[in-house]
């Protein structure tokens, strides 16, 4: 729990009780989600079902691409409530947002000071691979071994990653690798790489038999272990990257007071119970219990992005020779 509680505290250095009343509430809200559907699916089915008479519109797009919306609609905004994304995107773009002093904040074990972001999940990258695909001699151990044998998985299509500039999850893999390594590292590894626009096909690649190997994100890892894919989670022993999410309150959204039942209802114990158990993600409430099926944090050698994401997307695009 110490380690934990470092990893959160560096993380935000970088940067349930709903009410109700007599009448169900009504009304419709959009929702930007950087969260995949099996994480923003169940959250929002479960939504419907508290309040059926509040419509909800889902807007699923990488982090990058929904923030340059809200930028472009900041006049006029198409938007109620951002889901998904690190605190450090919220932070650079404060003004996009409203304050939201979430009710259930006491329960969180961390919080932004100014209220412009709420803290959600914490998630881990570890290794995956096909193993229909690679051979269990050949499975990583660590970041330095899937260098070492780059030219194998190179013969195979290549090492899945996903790009900074479209994925807060390649930034973070791609930032805390160099941390751990050094960006030498990252040169060396670059012609082995298979480099995908967004998380989403990073993961689908590994998973799909397209690439041998990649980062995911942890609960849709196990998830995908647990439905029979073929593939399997390696927490490498030398670099783990660890992530935390979260959400805000778009500023003059079009359907303010529904975003603010939804914006607490994602604070809720209810729907980080739902995280922890069906998505397989850690909570930041402390009174939730992380999902059993994955590692414990003190166990796991972890780095976070710890540059800001413009100075990794430049230099690993020139690592690209873009």
């Amino acid at each position: 729990m110490k380690k934990l509680m470092a990893i959160l505290a560096a993380l935000v250095i970088m940067v349930s009780a709903v009410g109700t009343g007599a009448a169900q509430p009504t009304g419709k809200i959009v929702v930007y989600s950087a969260s995949g559907p099996e994480i923003a699916d169940p959250i929002i089915d479960l939504f419907n079902e508290r309040y059926p008479n509040i419509e909800v519109t889902k807007v699923h797009a990488g982090t990058p691409e929904l923030f340059s919306r809200l930028r472009a609609e900041a006049n006029n905004p198409a938007a109620d409530v951002m889901f998904g994304g690190d605190p450090l995107t919220y932070d650079r773009e404060a003004d996009l947002f409203t304050p939201f002093d979430h009710p259930e904040k006491a329960n969180f074990q961390t919080y932004d000071p100014y209220d412009i972001w709420q803290p959600f999940t914490i998630f881990v990258q570890p290794l995956m691979v096909n193993t229909s695909m690679v051979t269990p001699e050949n499975y990583p151990a660590t970041v330095q071994d899937v260098l070492e044998n780059a030219q194998y998985f190179k013969d195979l299509g290549g090492i899945a990653l996903a790009a900074p500039n479209t994925s807060s999850t390649g930034w973070t893999i791609v930032s805390g690798i160099a941390t751990a390594h050094g960006w030498e590292f990252i040169a060396d590894l670059v012609p082995y790489l298979s480099v995908t626009n967004g998380s989403d096909a990073m993961f689908s690649a590994v998973r799909d038999g397209e690439l041998p190997i990649g980062w995911i994100n942890e609960d849709l890892g196990v998830q995908w272990e647990q439905a029979g894919a073929n593939v399997k989670l390696i927490y490498p022993t030398d670099v783990s990257t660890i992530q935390m999410d979260a959400y805000g309150l778009v500023k003059n959204g079009p359907n303010p007071e529904a975003a603010k039942l939804f914006m607490e209802f994602l604070g809720s114990k209810e729907v980080h119970e739902i995280a922890a158990q069906i998505v397989k993600r850690r909570s930041v409430r402390i009174d939730v219990e992380p999902p059993g099926d994955l590692p414990e944090l003190e166990g796991l050698n972890l780095f976070y992005a710890s540059e800001p994401r413009d100075v990794v997307t430049d230099r690993f695009n020139q690592l690209l020779g873009n």
